[in-house]
């Protein structure tokens, strides 16, 4: 912008106001310059501008292998992200049966690929609560009487013909992996019965399934029976 010369202006204040202008341009300047120079260096590795996500999806993934690309990034129904769900944790007495529950909420469908336990029991002489450690060798670390059954409370489908014995499912540090990941669709809700045979303890048991929340194109056409 021309500088127009007014006589009665002091000259100090000319001379500021001309030096304002010209630190003005020179920090525009610099600042375009930089950028041009981002770009540069970014074209020359094979990047884009992080702008969107899909842009910070993709220049993640130049670089970084499939396993380790985020799934929280890009469009809305390819979204993933690691989940887990825990059964409500019933008191169990002796020679009784109860059964936990969890619902998958709405926004997303579940992938199950593995679960754990965690098994609590009560002596029923001085009712001390202890943790079943599968660490400790000898009857104080298994639950042999306590057995368990999965079922899908939509279709009323069981996963497995017979219970199963509670011991045989992994801990959190090494938690028990499906052979072929489960899909459960928003809102399913899936059962288990405890059944615990022992004459003496009471067990308290936690179990919970690990996996991704997913978003699903048209899950509305996927059919039921695939459903977890």
């Amino acid at each position: 912008m021309p500088y127009d010369y007014d006589p009665s202006f002091p000259l100090v204040q000319r001379r500021n106001q001309l030096a304002n202008r010209v630190a003005a341009m020179d920090a525009s300047l610099t600042s375009r310059e930089r950028g041009l120079q981002d770009r540069q260096m970014l074209q020359r590795q094979g990047l884009k501008p992080n702008v969107s996500d899909n842009d910070v999806l993709s220049n993640l993934n130049t670089f970084l292998p499939p396993w380790l690309s985020p799934g929280n990034l890009g469009d809305l129904n390819r979204v993933i992200w690691p989940f887990w769900f825990s059964f409500t944790a019933p008191q169990l007495p002796p020679n009784k049966n109860s059964t936990g529950v969890f619902t998958v909420t709405q926004e997303a469908a579940f992938v199950w690929m593995a679960f754990t336990k965690v098994v609590f029991k009560q002596d029923p002489i001085t009712l001390a609560v202890t943790a079943v450690d599968p660490a400790v060798v000898g009857a104080a670390g298994k639950a042999p009487n306590l057995t368990f059954s999965l079922k899908d409370a939509q279709s009323t489908r069981l996963f497995t013909q017979l219970p199963v014995t509670l011991d045989t499912v992994g801990v959190p540090q090494f938690p028990t992996t499906l052979p072929s990941p489960l899909l459960f669709l928003p809102n399913s809700t899936v059962e288990v019965s405890y059944f615990n045979a022992d004459p003496a303890f009471q067990y308290i048991p936690f179990i919970t399934f690990f996996g991704y929340r997913v978003r699903i194109d048209e899950a509305q056409n996927i059919l039921s029976t695939i459903t977890g």
